[in-house]
């Protein structure tokens, strides 16, 4: 894709759960083609050290995520740019960064899907702008 549009010179990259793993990595080994990583509900994999790449970072993430817990994702901040945004979106869930239901190790969400998504738009948003 990147190839096709040489016209756009600043990409950026995101994914749900394993799919943001899987663009931290994509990320990390194209900081030369790429300039921003979307997290969503998610982190880099343990090999991968994005701390120095200098992309610019956004990790946004539920306070009732079961599953990319606030642990693992507070653990994943040695692994990214200091410059990285955090955001928390109270009473979200791992489920609702999506539209497929319920999902196993999940918990229950205390805010509506569309609050939730309307507040991952916003903060995905931010990221994005400052790549201008």
């Amino acid at each position: 894709v990147i190839a096709a549009y040489p016209q756009v010179r600043r990409w950026a990259i995101g994914g749900h759960s394993l799919g943001g793993a899987m663009a931290a990595n994509f990320a990390g080994s194209h900081v030369d083609e790429i300039d921003g990583l979307v997290l969503w509900a998610a982190y880099p994999a343990s090999s991968d050290d994005l701390s120095t790449s200098g992309l610019r970072v956004i990790s946004i993430y539920a306070t009732l995520d079961g599953l990319a817990t606030g642990d693992k994702i507070e653990s994943s901040r040695l692994q990214l740019p200091a410059e990285t945004i955090w955001v928390p979106i109270r009473g979200g869930n791992h489920a609702q960064f999506g539209w497929y239901g319920v999902q196993a190790g999940d918990q229950p969400a205390t805010i509506s899907r569309i609050d939730q998504q309307a507040q991952i738009v916003a903060s995905t948003l931010t990221l994005l702008g400052s790549l201008e």
